[in-house]
């Protein structure tokens, strides 16, 4: 892809929990930076990915899901991340959506996210899945009846199908800039963080019911160490004595488990050898407490 003039620009991806926001970041970096899971609000954090292409460079956001009714302060701080990314004034707006009919509801609510009326573009995602035929035609029609995007797409972030023609789209859309960033760097993000994130991603790989939401991954030591790998200790806190006992497991088999595929991810990450250590420790309602929510970096 061929650019004439320098484009450089902050493209914010928005949408419900569990739309693919995570998946699509990734597939447009063609680079694993977000972690990803089945289970609905595992991202609780912004993430930005530099994408720097031939004469412009894409600055992605990814938000955490828009959660329709917060049932706690933890998911109050996570929409209105999301809330906020949306009103900074981003250059392009990007609405990732389900392939579902949207309620009046959401119509409504996802009508007021563009106040500065910048350029919105509408991605339905997971087109690959089976629909009757004409299906996603018509959910995409109703958004865009309502919403009026500047362009609309159908894709599968997942099998990367349509994404191409997205990233065409939001190029086409940046402004005129020389790039924030310098060439190479991924993300404004320091390692640490990307190895709380994979033992998270690892947490909601392994464990099912309210596990994965119950817990926060706090790293204590990231220290890189000359011709020998990294020292990772990382603790993990939980709500309650019994999330304690099922994540460890009978004689710590479950927390070696965890240990040993968050390492594997982590040195993938890294691309370089490391070793990680993971403590369980127990913060009694830690989602409803301003100050744990502090600590844990959900709130300012």
């Amino acid at each position: 892809m061929s650019i004439e003039e320098p484009k450089a620009g902050f493209v914010v991806l928005l949408g419900r929990p569990n739309a693919g926001k995570s998946t699509l970041l990734n597939a447009l970096l063609k680079s694993k930076l977000s972690i990803v899971s089945p289970k609905p609000q595992t991202t609780r954090h912004r993430i930005l990915g530099i994408l720097n292409g031939d004469g412009f460079q894409a600055c992605l956001v990814d938000t955490p899901g828009l959660i329709e009714n917060p049932k706690d302060p933890l998911q109050n701080c996570l929409r209105r991340q999301a809330m906020g990314a949306a009103h900074e004034d981003p250059d392009v707006m990007v609405l990732v959506v389900e392939p579902a009919l949207p309620s009046d509801d959401l119509l409504r609510e996802l009508a007021n996210l563009n106040r500065a009326a910048k350029p919105f573009l509408l991605v339905l995602n997971k087109a690959d899945l089976p629909a009757p035929t004409g299906a996603l035609d018509r959910i995409l029609q109703a958004y865009a009846n309502a919403l009026k995007p500047t362009g609309a797409f159908k894709v599968s972030a997942l099998k990367k199908e349509g994404v191409e023609d997205l990233l065409k789209k939001i190029v086409e859309l940046l402004p005129a800039s020389p790039p924030f960033y310098e060439p190479g760097q991924l993300t404004d993000r320091y390692e640490r963080f990307f190895a709380s994130e994979i033992v998270r991603e690892a947490v909601f790989d392994l464990y099912g019911e309210e596990i994965p939401h119950a817990t926060a991954v706090v790293i204590e030591q990231f220290r890189e160490v000359p011709e020998a790998p990294d020292q990772i200790n990382a603790v993990l806190y939980v709500e309650r004595d019994t999330q304690k006992g099922i994540i460890i497991g009978k004689g710590g088999k479950a927390l070696r488990k965890l240990q040993d595929q968050a390492l594997q991810s982590i040195v993938d990450f890294l691309g370089r050898p490391a070793d990680l250590e993971i403590w369980v420790k127990v913060r009694k309602n830690w989602r409803k407490d301003p100050r744990s929510l502090k600590e844990f970096g959900y709130l300012s």
